[in-house]
């Protein structure tokens, strides 16, 4: 990751604190849409909030009326943001269901969908604004073209996968670092926040409709074997499904072939596995390789080392011994090259080149905080605790 040379710096101004009249002028029903979406409210929701109707809302965001500047502020202050946010005239990534490789439509509630939606938006926005900054990885994607795919290898997701481990010269053996990988290849790899009981029902998604591949990990799915599966699985969309099709049942197991084949080739992992149940065996392999034992025992059954009723009783046993908590999960962060880093330490440089988190906040018209949430640190200044006086 090199820098750039730019001329003097020059970032956009900081507008005022009351520009609601000017904003209501140039409002973007648009950035509406992704703040509501962002924030997990309905059109209704947000509408109880600032005194009007849901329609209004809705005609807000079709940008059929504008908000008066009262409303603007009345915006502002329910979503947390400055007025500035919701000017027209920044670049904006618009994503929408058929956009994204979500794993399932059913599972997930339709307004969690939606900010993952807004949360990938402003994901591409701040990459977008740090690249005026710093020139980031570029993208290694077989058949990836700035926001298009096109197969460019084997459709086949076993052979795709081999494919792919010969065009990055990854050999036969484990791999080490899968996030780290991708990041070194353009991809962005960032975590979902967690927000509530629904957002555990949200796996991990991708696109590769935006000038830089995305895939968004579930912040709440702590293990770093599932962490790694996920990674390769969607790796597996963006590299043989240049159309998504949200849910789809046959492009879901492809993308899980994929990930078994590119994690574990079967050829180098096989006379590795045992022929009988061994969980001890099983243990030590997940390790060298990096996956979970269940994906070892699909890999045992799919590989012919054990038969429909052997498989069976594994599965029951891995059951057993989980409920009895003998197999904790593995948290992501014990491993490094699995945390994504790319845009932290993008702004790291970003930084050296005298541009605060602030001054980039101010540039996208975000408060601070947005982007540290972004960047998943905490807010540097002291929390004040306030004790209740007994009386």
């Amino acid at each position: 990751m090199t820098t750039k040379h730019h001329p003097p710096l020059t970032l956009a101004p900081v507008l005022p604190l009351d520009v609601s009249s000017s904003v209501a002028a140039a409002f973007d029903g648009a950035r509406l849409t992704q703040a509501r979406r962002l924030a997990g409210w309905t059109k209704k929701e947000l509408a109880t909030k600032i005194d009007v109707t849901p329609a209004a809302v809705g005609q807000y965001e079709a940008g059929a009326i504008r908000p008066r500047p009262e409303q603007v502020r009345r915006l502002a202050e329910a979503l947390g943001l400055p007025s500035a946010f919701f000017t027209a005239g920044r670049p904006h990534a618009a994503l929408d269901t058929a956009a994204v490789h979500f794993r399932s439509l059913r599972s997930t509630p339709a307004r969690e969908r939606e900010r993952a939606l807004a949360f990938t938006e402003r994901l591409w926005e701040f990459t977008h604004a740090l690249e005026e900054y710093v020139r980031l990885p570029a993208v290694d994607l077989p058949g990836w073209d700035g926001g298009e795919t096109v197969p460019d290898l084997p459709t086949d997701p076993t052979l795709a996968a081999r494919a792919l481990r010969t065009r990055w010269s990854l050999g036969d053996g484990p791999i080490p670092h899968l996030v780290r990988l991708l990041e070194s290849r353009g991809m962005v790899v960032a975590v979902l926040p967690y927000i509530n009981s629904d957002s555990r029902r949200l796996d991990a998604f991708s696109t590769s409709r935006l000038p830089r591949p995305v895939i968004v990990l579930n912040d709440e799915r702590d293990d770093v074997y599932r962490h790694r599966f996920s990674c390769a699985h969607e790796l597996g969309h963006l590299l043989l499904h240049g159309e998504a099709h949200p849910g789809d049942v046959q492009h879901e197991r492809q993308a899980d072939a994929f990930a078994a084949e590119f994690l574990t080739p079967a050829h180098a992992v096989a006379p590795h596995l045992p022929v009988r149940v061994d969980f001890t065996a099983l243990g030590r392999l997940q390790q060298t390789w990096g996956v979970s034992l269940d994906s070892l025992l699909v890999r045992c059954r799919e590989l012919g080392l054990h038969s429909d009723a052997a498989s069976s009783r594994a599965w029951k046993r891995l059951k057993a011994l989980r409920a009895q908590g003998l197999l904790p999960l593995t948290p992501v962060r014990s491993f490094p090259g699995e945390v994504p880093v790319l845009l932290e330490r993008a702004v790291e440089l970003v930084q050296r080149k005298g541009v605060t988190t602030k001054q980039l906040a101010e540039g996208l018209r975000w408060p601070q905080q947005a982007v540290l949430d972004l960047l998943n640190q905490a807010d540097p200044r002291p929390a004040l605790e306030l004790i209740e006086e007994r009386r």
